[in-house]
């Protein structure tokens, strides 16, 4: 089943560490991030959704897109490394949740209690990849992300009927009866 929430969580926080890549997240914070910090996690949370997607073909396609994307990134980022330059600035502990929340970090949720529909997985990620291509600075990866989730929104589209009218989600079991005078 697919993470969604992490892979959400990272296209969130590029938004959230570069308002002007996604201006819509408050509160605004003035972290230094550079153009090419911002498209390497653009990269990740992409290589993120190549790993979700079910279709081979496609996910090769978005995983290279994810290299490529990476790799000029980290050309990037060496080509502007300048004395006193920090990958990772030092953020005030604990950054900017509590020590709980740290250590809760990567917990997995409790299983859901309906069945996946996979051309609903696809619908979103298509939709996580079209955020992701306004995260990034670079016009050709842009056009790859869009015609990428073009492509799975296709697939999703010839399928989704079906898939909702057969997902074989069952009734939750009803809450057990209390005994009276307990």
């Amino acid at each position: 089943m697919v993470n969604f929430s992490r892979i959400h969580s990272k296209a969130d926080l590029i938004g959230s560490l570069n308002p002007k890549a996604w201006d819509a997240v408050n509160p605004h914070t003035p972290f230094v991030f550079s153009n090419a910090h911002v498209d390497l996690m653009v990269a990740d949370a992409v290589k993120s959704v190549a790993v979700a997607i079910t279709n081979k073909t496609l996910s090769r396609e978005v995983m290279d897109i994810s290299k490529g994307m990476a790799k000029q990134a980290s050309t990037a980022l060496s080509a502007s490394w300048e004395p006193g330059d920090e990958l990772c600035p030092p953020w005030p502990w604990p950054f900017p949740h509590p020590r709980s929340w740290i250590e809760n970090f990567g917990s997995e949720p409790d299983p859901l209690p309906w069945k996946p529909v996979l051309a609903a997985e696809m619908v979103e990620l298509a939709h996580i990849l079209i955020r992701l291509s306004g995260q990034t600075t670079s016009k050709e990866s842009n056009v790859a992300l869009k015609g990428v989730a073009t492509k799975l929104a296709e697939i999703a589209a010839t399928t989704i009927v079906k898939e909702f009218e057969n997902c074989k989600t069952v009734p939750r079991k009803p809450f057990p009866l209390r005994k009276q005078g307990k």
